[in-house]
């Protein structure tokens, strides 16, 4: 576990420098583009998304998922990838015309055709980060992430600087998939990964065709609001949705976002070590809801001022976006888990069951509220959640048994949490006389205060959480103390 444990830390160093930038950069750009370049934008990114789920064809988890791999693998997987990839980034680039006629845009025309350069530049790098995280290398994925993530910034505050508007987002993706090419070429250098082999492709496709399926459909389902409400709506209903999304999603970003890079090659290395996977599982849902439950509580409770800090006065309409979009992703806690947990149990066809049993009927739900606008769009997940959510358990529990109380004891001590760090802020929304239409200053009290609260409450409760918060922090209390002897001598 101790290799586990250095992963998470990595990864969660990795996730911080990334969010701090990407919060640096929306900040920025929110206060240079308009709500319609936004939303432009990303009903564009949109479009590629779902796209780029059936590209990618599951070879990355190909690689991971393999018993042993070797190079061969990688290049089998390379293969299939550069192919697959070169056959969709022509379709988008063909179609991109009809799409731009189909919203009304014409400027989506440019935008996908630049998108789609993208495309060809992924191969080279997605074997290589798979093994990566495949050798629990996050030390020099870390290095590539963030690398990636600094390139896409830069060149999208110049660009959005120099007025190329919602176009800045698809020169900067390009830029970033170059940047991501020759870091992770410095990271590993393998130029034999990039030698065409064919070897075991039966073997990646088996993987891949669920996968991809299972992803697109997923990932469909995700961006299905933006494209109702480009539809019914236009741009900047749009760009309200999608950025109340980035800020609701904050919490996913810092932690889920950690542990989703580490989850399934650790629940790979319990497959291949015959341990059982219900004990993993389990800490994992404590563990995730320990933290998410009470960050994802708070950003509800202070959302407004949070919205003024990044995203500024004119995104003000997105706060009760955020707020239904925050308590909602309470709900979402085991998803991150389904597919790893499900793949390496050997239910990986479960995955796409699943989803074909849950994303129907949600995906009617959204479509029948995409007239009322992205406040009753976002409020469908109060209901398609633990749709999906209990759909998913009943066939992860077939896999991996485990009784609801057992979960229930897994949770027990997040709900304490949660309830302990909601005090503070709760105490200050009463105080203010304005509700939740607090002001950045009254904002801050109440999220040191809901902080302060939390990691109070995890010390005393003990949670497994607290231990690696103590192992965190540890080296730096030591630091200062030295400090200080040196001082006073």
């Amino acid at each position: 576990m101790s290799l586990v444990k250095r992963a998470v830390l990595l990864v969660s160093g990795e996730r911080y420098l990334v969010l701090t930038i990407t919060l640096c950069q929306t900040a920025l750009v929110s206060r240079l583009l308009t709500p319609e370049e936004v939303g432009l934008s990303m009903l564009g990114v949109a479009l590629v998304q779902v796209i780029d789920g059936l590209r990618d064809f599951g070879t990355t988890n190909y690689i991971i998922h393999e018993p042993t791999t070797s190079q061969q693998s990688a290049r089998t997987a390379f293969t299939v990838l550069f192919a697959l990839s070169l056959l969709f980034a022509g379709l988008l680039f063909a179609s991109a015309g009809l799409w731009a006629r189909a919203y009304g845009q014409p400027l989506l025309e440019p935008y996908l055709r630049v998108l789609a350069a993208s495309f060809l530049l992924v191969p080279f790098s997605g074997p290589l980060m798979a093994l990566m995280r495949r050798d629990f290398q996050f030390a020099a994925l870390m290095w590539v992430n963030v690398g990636t993530c600094l390139t896409y910034a830069l060149v999208l505050i110049v660009l959005a600087l120099l007025g190329f508007g919602a176009m800045s987002f698809a020169w900067a993706t390009v830029a970033s998939a170059a940047a991501t090419v020759a870091l992770s070429l410095a990271g590993r250098p393998e130029l034999g990964v990039y030698r065409p082999c064919l070897r075991g492709w039966r073997t990646a496709l088996a993987i891949g065709g669920v996968s991809s399926v299972t992803t697109l459909l997923n990932r469909a389902y995700d961006l299905l609001p933006i494209f109702l409400l480009g539809r019914v709506g236009g741009p900047d209903l749009v760009g309200l949705y999608g950025r109340a999304q980035v800020v609701s999603q904050l919490p996913d970003k810092m932690i889920l976002g950690s542990l989703g890079a580490v989850i399934l090659p650790m629940f790979a290395a319990d497959r291949r070590d015959g341990r059982a996977l219900a004990p993993t599982y389990l800490a994992s849902i404590g563990n995730i809801t320990a933290v998410l439950w009470p960050v994802a509580l708070l950003m509800a409770l202070i959302a407004q001022p949070v919205v003024l800090v990044l995203l500024g006065a004119q995104w003000l309409a997105s706060v009760p976006i955020v707020q239904v979009l925050s308590l909602a992703s309470m709900l979402t806690f085991p998803a991150m888990l389904t597919y790893p947990v499900l793949l390496a149990s050997g239910g990986l066809r479960d995955t796409l069951t699943a989803s074909l049993i849950g994303l129907p009927p949600s995906a009617a739900i959204i479509a029948a509220s995409a007239s009322g606008g992205p406040l009753a769009v976002a409020a469908t997940q109060f209901v398609t959640v633990p749709l999906q959510v209990g759909i998913a358990l009943w066939f992860i529990r077939r896999r991996v048994p485990f009784t609801l109380a057992e979960m229930a004891g897994a949770l027990r001590i997040s709900a304490f949490v949660t309830v302990a760090t909601a005090l503070p802020p709760l105490a200050v929304i009463a105080l203010s006389g304005r509700g939740f239409a607090l002001t950045i200053p009254q904002g801050v009290l109440a999220g040191f205060g809901g902080a302060g609260a939390w990691l109070v409450a995890m010390l005393l409760l003990d949670h497994p959480v607290a231990g690696h918060v103590r192992e965190t922090i540890r080296p730096v209390v030591m630091m200062l103390r030295a400090r200080v002897v040196r001082v006073e001598r």
